[in-house]
């Protein structure tokens, strides 16, 4: 038995699991964490199967903080519930895929409109992406380490906007986006480029050319849409509907 854990209570934990959990999360939510980085690494593919038992046996805990870890997944858009067939690990077709990265860009849009009202913000958002943008160019060589830090980058953006609504509804597409991003960055040439439209929407925002960095947004993000569908359904991680 793979025992991550020895708390079966679900109570909280000061345990640092597999994974890089965090310190004095719930049980339920240390589980999550552990099966949404392997869900989003696409060591859990579509479809997989998520048994109760064999969970609870892996992490060597009751059902109970299991169905509650199911139900955390679940409400990120990770995991779903299938009639006959229990938890399984979620499918998302081309549309919803589309969906989510129009969304992503509608609500960065927003949040660059209200960072760029204030040019105390400007220069706050541009100080906090620069050592972001270097360690990206570092990084360069290394897609998982790139893709961690394209996503700190624009939800750094999302954060700087000081909008509590952007905020929250952003939260709601980040597990699914975690996804498609990762796979947006396996094809071929995909980095150098998502790193040469950083820079360019780096450069706007210190130019308080919102509508260029917008414009620069929008095709940036419809890009990694069309590669992140593309390399899915290589992978059969797309449902065509």
């Amino acid at each position: 038995m793979e025992q991550f854990f020895n708390n079966p209570t679900g109570q909280a934990s000061s345990y640092q699991a597999e994974g890089g959990v965090e310190f004095g999360l719930s049980l339920p939510e240390q589980i999550a964490d552990v099966l949404s980085s392997e869900i989003i690494e696409g060591k859990l593919p579509p479809g997989s199967k998520l048994p109760e038992p064999t969970l609870a046996e892996r992490f060597g805990t009751s059902r109970a903080p299991i169905r509650e870890a199911l139900y955390l997944l679940d409400q990120e858009g990770l995991v779903e519930r299938a009639p006959r067939r229990g938890a399984v690990v979620r499918e998302y077709s081309r549309r919803e895929i589309e969906e989510l990265y129009r969304i992503r860009s509608v609500l960065e849009g927003f949040a660059l409109e209200h960072i760029c009202e204030e040019p105390e913000m400007i220069e706050v958002c541009v100080a906090t992406l620069e050592p972001i943008i270097r360690d990206m160019e570092r990084t360069e060589s290394d897609p998982k380490r790139y893709h961690e830090l394209n996503f700190a980058f624009h939800k750094t953006i999302i954060l700087l906007s000081r909008s509590q609504l952007i905020r929250r509804l952003y939260a709601q597409i980040e597990g699914p986006l975690k996804i498609f991003l990762r796979l947006s960055f396996s094809t071929a040439g995909a980095v150098p480029k998502s790193f040469g439209e950083h820079l360019q929407l780096l450069a706007a925002i210190r130019e308080e050319n919102v509508e260029e960095a917008r414009r620069i947004l929008e095709k940036h993000d419809e890009d990694g849409m069309r590669r992140a569908i593309a390399s899915g359904k290589c992978g059969q991680t797309v449902k065509d509907r």
